[in-house]
């Protein structure tokens, strides 16, 4: 089975909606940039989606009841492009896992999740909390809410 797609591969009429390609390895992310969680996501959500979309696409092909021979030319072609579509998707879900366990290996895969935008929050909350300890200890919120205070004395 021929791997490379021809230019009547991609011209065909009946194949040009279920013959799209995942992206090229040019747009895929390389391992030099910083990759986010929601970028590996949206790949591997595209990864198994087409994975299944080709495995549809032959299982469509093979249930087809035409037996004459055009008909069935045209099944065997479908049945080949599909099926070298499907390893190719097969591929980039390897590249993707090996990437991603490269990633992870040299510590440029955040398995946490954390964001800018969630570690500005969490270092945000901390300096909050920080002063709220330090107004406790050097008893400052009593200051700020004498009405509190006098609740209490008055329960004990």
């Amino acid at each position: 089975m021929n791997c490379r797609k021809s230019k009547t591969d991609q011209d065909h009429p009946d194949h040009s909606d279920s013959l799209s390609e995942p992206p090229e390895p040019s747009e895929q992310p390389e391992m030099d940039s910083q990759v986010t969680p929601k970028a590996l996501h949206a790949r591997i959500n595209t990864d198994i989606s087409q994975l299944l979309q080709r495995f549809e696409n032959i299982m469509a092909t093979a249930t087809a009841q035409n037996t004459t021979h055009t008909s069935t030319a045209v099944e065997t072609y479908q049945l080949d492009v599909e099926s070298t579509a499907l390893v190719r998707a097969a591929e980039d879900i390897l590249a993707l896992t090996r990437t991603m366990k490269e990633m992870w290996l040299f510590g440029k895969l955040d398995t946490i999740g954390e964001d800018e935008r969630d570690v500005e929050r969490r270092e945000k909350l901390e300096k909050d909390v920080a002063a709220v300890q330090k107004a406790i200890e050097d008893g400052d919120l009593a200051k700020l809410a004498p009405a509190n205070q006098e609740k209490i004395q008055e329960s004990n």
